[in-house]
C-alpha cells in the first residue's frame, strides 16, 4: 500500500514538474521583459537629461554627447535585454508543442 502511494505520488511530481518549468520559463522571460522595460525608461531619462542640460554635469566628463553616448548604450542594451526576452517566451512556446506533440503532458 505505502509503495502504491509512494508512486502515485511519484507520478503527480512528475506531471506537475512539466507545468511548473513551463511557468518557470515564462516566469524568467517575463522579468527579462521587465528588466528591458527599466533600462529603456533609463535610457529616456538620461537622453533628456542630455538634451536639458539637467542633473549632475562634471565638465569635460559629463557633456551632453559623452551622456547622449550613454543613453545610446543604454538603450542597445535594453534592446538586446527584449530580444532575450522575447527568444525565452518563444523557446518556452516551443517546448510546450513539443511536449504536446510528443504526447509527454
Amino acid at each position: 500500500m505505502k509503495n502504491v502511494t509512494m508512486l502515485a505520488l511519484g507520478l503527480m511530481l512528475a506531471f506537475s514538474q512539466a507545468a511548473f518549468s513551463q511557468a518557470v520559463q515564462e516566469g524568467k522571460a517575463a522579468k527579462k521583459e521587465m528588466k528591458a522595460e527599466k533600462k529603456m525608461a533609463k535610457a529616456r531619462e538620461k537622453r533628456m537629461e542630455a538634451r536639458t542640460h539637467k542633473g549632475i554635469e562634471i565638465a569635460g566628463v559629463s557633456d551632453p554627447k559623452t551622456r547622449m553616448k550613454d543613453a545610446n548604450r543604454k538603450e542597445e542594451k535594453a534592446v538586446k535585454k527584449e530580444l532575450k526576452a522575447d527568444a525565452a517566451m518563444m523557446k518556452a512556446g516551443a517546448k510546450a508543442e513539443k511536449k504536446k506533440a510528443a504526447k509527454v503532458d
